[in-house]
């Protein structure tokens, strides 16, 4: 028996419009955090603040259980102008939830309403994590996870909405599953002459120029055959004017990765050959390499306890997906703790539901939120 009851979906559908109305970026969410504390309020489910700026936890279940489980929402939309012409679209301009976290949010708040309606016969007891800033560089999970919000829980898992999966499915994926990702930036610098007398100056644009000639091949040098990742350089900028030598130029790459050890020898040698070339020339280059995301990595046994869970429940509509090269900085949470993110299905056609997510047309079918609904009720009852 499904636990999401029609009056369970319609307040999801309630709670997604609302929020999808007024959405907010980055750790900035004042009105989203204030719906959802009213929501936990209304249920009677005491919350904190005490993980950080755009936060909020809460406790369902018996207090003696010997185990707990973290269950993650993000809450954050992106500065996207929409252009869905939806009755109930944003109201903000300049922002947009084109990434389906206002449906993550509503369904963790439907688990929540459903949780505590059987809250003295849970097995275990339940720690809801909504939570600020996936979208941005300066992660909201790592920021939660670095003040402790999944030290007290066993396991976390959490979700995402998919168009690539029919409606009513729900995809997951054991091991390695989305890229880790570092979006770091390699400035050279030089110095200024004018361009007439270039051998006074030191010319940054000609330093990057052959690094980007050559940095793809030394990434792809470090690859094994079966080495999956992305090494994207999306910007290469220098220069102020057409009769300057420029003292400064930049290069900015995506650097997407599942294999530490890999990683790690590509900025070493990065690194080393761009202050090869910048030597070279007479010039010198400054590095920012963060790294945004770690690779989400489905922990294997959480994942068969999760196909098996809710394939009791929903028959026949567990899928295995492919591996992403996207991110998800969900992956923080896992540092601390074993975990599991999984997808739910929000492609329909006859909707027009097929867009994908960061898109200024993104739609999603609603109807897909009661697969996850179940899906995670149903685990919790099995955990």
């Amino acid at each position: 028996m499904e636990h999401c009851t029609d009056k369970d979906y319609d307040y999801a559908v309630y709670a997604r419009r609302h929020i999808h109305e007024y959405p907010e970026t980055g750790f900035d969410l004042d009105r989203t955090v204030a719906f959802v504390r009213q929501e936990l309020d209304k249920l009677g489910i005491a919350w904190t603040d005490r993980y950080g700026k755009g936060s909020v936890a809460a406790w369902i279940g018996p207090a003696d259980a010997r185990a707990a489980l973290g269950i993650r929402a993000d809450m954050d939309a992106l500065p996207v102008t929409e252009k869905t012409g939806l009755p109930y679209a944003s109201k903000i301009p300049g922002k947009m939830h084109a990434c389906g976290h206002d449906a993550h949010t509503a369904v963790l708040l439907t688990v929540a309403r459903i949780l505590k309606r059987m809250e003295d016969r849970l097995p275990c007891r339940v720690k809801l994590l909504f939570q600020p800033s996936e979208e941005c560089e300066v992660s909201g999970a790592q920021a939660m996870m670095e003040l402790g919000a999944v030290d007290d829980v066993d396991a976390v898992i959490g979700a995402h909405c998919d168009n690539t999966l029919e409606t009513g499915l729900i995809g997951v994926r054991a091991g390695d599953y989305m890229a880790a990702c570092d979006p770091f930036t390699v400035t050279f610098l030089g110095k200024t002459a004018h361009a007439t007398q270039p051998e006074q100056g030191v010319d940054a644009i000609a330093m990057a120029w052959e690094a980007y000639g050559q940095l793809k091949e030394l990434a792809r040098s470090e690859a094994g055959d079966d080495t999956v990742y992305i090494f994207s350089i999306g910007c290469f900028q220098g220069g102020t004017a057409h009769n300057v030598i420029a003292d400064q130029c930049l290069l900015k790459i995506s650097f997407r990765y599942y294999d530490m050890e890999f990683a790690k020898r590509v900025q070493e040698k990065t690194m080393a050959l761009c202050r090869q070339l910048a030597e070279r020339y007479g010039g010198s280059v400054e590095f920012d390499w963060p790294t945004s995301t770690l690779a989400v990595y489905n922990d294997p046994a959480l994942a068969a306890q999760f196909v098996q869970s809710t394939g009791r429940i929903l028959p026949g509509r567990v899928v295995e997906i492919p591996l992403r090269k996207s991110s998800e900085d969900f992956s923080w949470f896992m540092t601390r703790k074993p975990g599991l993110l999984f997808r739910f299905g929000t492609r329909n056609e006859t909707l027009g539901c097929t867009t994908m997510a960061h898109c200024n047309d993104f739609l999603l079918d609603e109807a897909g939120m009661r697969s996850a609904i179940d899906a995670f009720v149903q685990f919790v009852l099995d955990w």
